[in-house]
């Protein structure tokens, strides 16, 4: 029974995944959502399948993130499995007009808390529970290609977190190596979410559907490689 734990679960990218997951019962799927108060109303739907456990995780809280070591313990206690895959999806871009001339320096920091430290510290605090083999998926954005910056500057604030953000899977490949873990970047394209916006050009479904079959075809190799939902790689 492969054992998914992801962050950003209620809405946009993330509910995709769990819609797309939770299909096949075999999956075990541990939801992370900012609050349970929110707008988790289709996820609670999709979680009366029994293989879709909602959990709190706010990304941007220290002791959230650290009540995380007992919350997915108690799950993994039930099943006797441990994490296959982890994927950091939770994120934002709240000030996307922003330029170099124009950041806002509670905006940056923000973004770095929550786009940086937040999947830092929550691969730190699970570490523990990943399996051997297991994959861990940073949603990050061809934004944060310093290659693909050279030729279009847009949403400063977020490109540089998740250029920040890539770097940090760079470090997690490595640490992660006596795990035989697989850790990746990947860019889910320009999605139509409600992040996404105006000019969103791709679907949920085919991008989730295309990060899903690149995840599943992974080998030990492309551990700290930057990939697009179509199975390209972007260059850093």
């Amino acid at each position: 029974m492969p054992t998914y734990f992801l962050t950003g679960a209620n809405r946009g990218i993330g509910l995709e995944f769990v819609r797309q997951l939770a299909k096949d019962k075999s999956n075990n799927i541990i939801a992370g959502v900012r609050s349970k108060k929110g707008e988790i109303e289709e996820l609670k739907e999709l979680a009366s399948n029994g293989n879709v456990h909602i959990i709190e995780c706010d990304v941007s809280s220290a002791d959230s993130i650290s009540s995380l070591n007992f919350r997915v313990a108690e799950i993994l206690s039930k099943s006797g499995d441990n994490l296959n895959y982890l994927f950091n999806v939770a994120g934002i871009n709240a000030t996307s007009s922003d330029t170099s001339l124009s950041i806002d320096p509670k905006s940056l920091h923000n973004h770095m808390d929550i786009n940086v430290l937040g999947p830092a510290k929550i691969v730190e605090t699970l570490q523990q529970y990943l399996a051997r083999g297991a994959v861990v998926m940073n949603m990050t954005s061809g934004l944060g290609s310093l290659t693909v910056a050279k030729d279009m500057t847009k949403c400063c604030t977020y490109s540089i977190s998740k250029a920040a953000q890539n770097m940090l899977t760079l470090h997690q490949a490595r640490d992660l190596k006596r795990n035989h873990a697989i850790v990746i970047c990947m860019d889910p394209g320009w999605v139509k979410t409600r992040m996404g916006g105006k000019g969103a050009m791709v679907e949920p479904e085919v991008s989730i559907e295309g990060m899903l079959e690149v995840i599943k075809g992974l080998k030990k190799e492309d551990t700290g490689k930057f990939y697009r939902f179509d199975g390209s790689q972007v260059p850093w």
